[in-house]
């Protein structure tokens, strides 16, 4: 008999591979999970059946559910795919190509071949209207509203406008009024302005952030709905009932704010796996971590110092630019899906082409082909003939080896040792994308823990250890849904930025606050809207500053307004541009280019299961068996089940550890260790 009372929390991560669901059961706290296939036609429709599924094995229904929480990489899709909808961009007179021009800058400098990617609006769909503004916010030029009503009548097929004006940022009256014009003339298209999107000078970015958001609006307008309509007639679900979407910062945001604003839900997915990261590796006393992230399509790699995700303002998706807080993220093309194949030059490589859902990996039986890491896994016993992914799907170790020999052929090896180096590959390419985010930024790894989670990062994370000398892995609770579990611990989040190009020395703290308070102000409202008590708001306040002359700035936290503490800013920036460069110069004038809020409303955080307390050696009834795993050569490996492990066990590897989400792998000399909150604690051998 079901609970009718709504005491579930329920969160679902839509993956390129598979979509990730969990059922928190507050009152039981317990934790129910389950994996179904990604369906790529509507993305939506597998959230809903993996809810479903999730809410089955709890034995409830929708009626139960107060709460929630949603991941997704269906804007990032749409962006990779260029399927989102056709988009107007509106500019001032002498600016139409401003999105072609870009910043003429060239990843690869001396590469003839290499093109940009078209905007995307349409060089076509850009026009221009007469009006000015000066760097202050003042009209130079009145707004030529009847030329905007001449621009509308011609948008004929357009299912979205963005519209950027230069210096907006100081006085966002022109753009107002355009939208008022615009949403006239157009009823039913959504109109974007970039001071409702990025209130900030730069007006190549802004406008790129602007455009990618009118871009996203109508495919993610029917997404949301597809969802909502799914939840509420798939699981029954009460229409009072919160729905919360992930964004890009690690926060939370309504299903009406992401329709406004799904700019904002680029890297939704990831995002939910690094705060989670962050949570669970906190409950175990850990505060500074590099996350991993290996699904079935890519490897998602973040650093989190002191128990914070790191946070940054310049990003590009498929090199469109994004100025939006987003956690900073190196996704490679890496994951169990990815293909193997033989270059011209005969070597290995692995990625970034993926199997994805459909048709997967050849172990799937979906008709599947191509040689993938998955395949891989399973040939060298890593996975067991018998294993169930997500608890149900069967893998066919007959279909794995006519793949890899696919690539074991042409190269002159047996299918074992193809498989090896297909993993070698794979783990490699973790390994650079690792060194990005750490020692590429000044952070030695040694002094890390790695968090691999994901449905495959837990079998990749000790190999990826020894290479960089990473001393200890924590593998937390359920790795294979983590991100889900972020959509759970995540706190609602509003950003807001205001340009204020000025030298430090021409501020003091008492033009810092007038300039602040109506910023918090602003973020005040926003958390009252979101009906967050007073004592769950926390409010941050940060400038963002430079050496003068320098075109790049670094966030810097502003404790208060005496004097003394804006003073003690410029000592704090150099501090910082020492440690992020590796050079400062105190000698030379310091800038201020922007003040930020950071409005957090904190949630309650659920109380997540943990294992009874158990002895040293695991219980008899833990083991399920032994396997033949392929270290460099064959090892008989004892296989535990990580649901019978208690606190306080240990596990000499090289062993497997299956659960329903994930499989971790422990290689020789390994040794982990249960905690008390239930993460895998393991010591990575030489």
């Amino acid at each position: 008999m079901t609970d009718p009372r709504p005491h579930l929390r329920v969160a679902s991560d839509v993956g390129g591979t598979f979509t990730d669901n969990l059922v928190y059961d507050e009152a039981a706290r317990r934790i129910t999970v389950a994996k179904v296939p990604t369906t790529p036609e509507n993305r939506a429709v597998g959230t809903v059946r993996g809810l479903q599924r999730a809410l089955q094995l709890q034995g409830a229904d929708g009626g139960a559910v107060g709460y929630v929480g949603h991941g997704m990489t269906t804007a990032t899709n749409a962006v990779i795919q260029r399927r989102g909808g056709r988009t107007a961009f509106i500019t001032n007179e002498g600016f139409r190509d401003l999105l072609l021009i870009g910043r003429q800058d060239r990843p690869s400098l001396y590469d003839i071949r290499q093109t940009r990617p078209l905007p995307l609006a349409a060089r076509e769909d850009c026009h221009t209207v007469r009006g000015r503004l000066d760097p202050t916010g003042r009209e130079v030029t009145a707004l030529d509203e009847e030329g905007l009503r001449a621009i509308a009548a011609k948008l004929a097929g357009i299912e979205a406008v963005a519209v950027c004006f230069l210096n907006a940022y100081a006085n966002p009256a022109h753009e107002r009024r355009a939208k008022a014009i615009l949403e006239a003339a157009l009823p039913g298209v959504p109109v974007c302005i970039s001071t409702e999107i990025m209130a900030e000078f730069r007006e190549y970015e802004r406008a790129s952030t602007t455009v990618l958001n009118a871009f996203l609006m109508p495919v993610m307008d029917r997404y949301l709905a597809s969802l909502s309509n799914g939840l509420a007639e798939g699981l029954g679900l009460a229409t009072d009932v919160p729905v919360m979407v992930m964004e890009a910062s690690g926060g939370l945001m309504t299903v009406a704010t992401a329709r406004g604003k799904p700019v904002h839900t680029v890297l939704s997915g990831p995002a939910g796996g690094v705060v989670a990261s962050a949570h669970v590796a906190g409950l175990s006393g850990i505060g500074d971590i590099i996350t991993m992230d290996m699904g079935g399509t890519s490897t998602d790699i973040s650093l989190i110092l002191g128990g914070r995700p790191q946070i940054t303002r310049e990003a590009s998706l498929e090199r469109t630019p994004l100025r939006i807080p987003v956690i900073d993220i190196n996704a490679i093309g890496a994951g169990g899906g990815s293909i193997a194949w033989i270059d011209d030059g005969g070597a290995l490589r692995v990625g970034p082409q993926s199997a994805e859902a459909v048709p997967g990996p050849a172990c799937y039986g979906r008709g599947g082909t191509q040689p993938t890491v998955t395949d891989a896994n399973l040939v060298l016993g890593r996975f067991g003939a018998d294993t169930r992914l997500g608890g149900e799907m069967a893998l066919d170790v007959g279909s794995a080896r006519r793949a890899i020999e696919r690539v074991a052929t042409p190269l002159g090896l047996d299918v074992v040792a193809a498989a090896a180096g297909i993993i070698r590959v794979a783990d490699a390419n973790m390994v650079r994308g690792i060194r990005v985010v750490s020692i590429e930024r000044g952070h030695d790894p040694r002094g890390l823990t790695l968090v691999p989670f994901g449905g495959a990062g837990p079998m990749h994370g000790s190999a990826v250890a020894r290479e960089l000398s990473i001393p200890r892995l924590l593998v937390p609770p359920t790795p294979g849904i983590l991100c889900a579990l972020g959509m759970l611990v995540a706190d609602l989040r509003h950003d807001l930025v205001q340009t204020h190009l000025a030298a430090h020395r021409d501020l003091s703290g008492a033009a810092a606050k007038a300039i602040l308070d109506p910023m918090l102000a602003e973020a005040r409202r926003h958390l009252s809207d979101d009906r967050v008590a007073p004592d769950r708001q926390r409010i941050e306040t940060r400038v963002d500053m430079r050496y003068i002359g320098q075109s790049f700035e670094l966030p810097i936290p502003l404790a208060g307004f005496t004097d003394a503490e804006w003073t003690a800013l410029v000592p704090t920036f150099h501090a910082e541009h020492q440690g992020r460069f590796g050079h400062s110069d105190p000698a030379a004038p310091v800038e201020i280019v922007s003040f930020g809020v950071t409005a957090t409303g904190l949630i309650d955080l659920p109380e997540l299961p943990r294992p009874p307390a158990g002895d040293r050696a695991p219980p008899a009834s833990a083991r399920t068996g032994t396997r033949r795993v392929y270290h460099e050569s064959w090892h008989d490996c004892p296989v535990w089940s990580r649901e019978a492990l208690l606190a306080g066990n240990e596990i000499a590897g090289p062993a497997v550890v299956e659960e329903v989400s994930a499989t971790t792998v422990l290689y020789p000399g390994d040794s982990a260790r249960v905690d008390a909150v239930g993460s895998l604690i393991v010591e990575v051998g030489a």
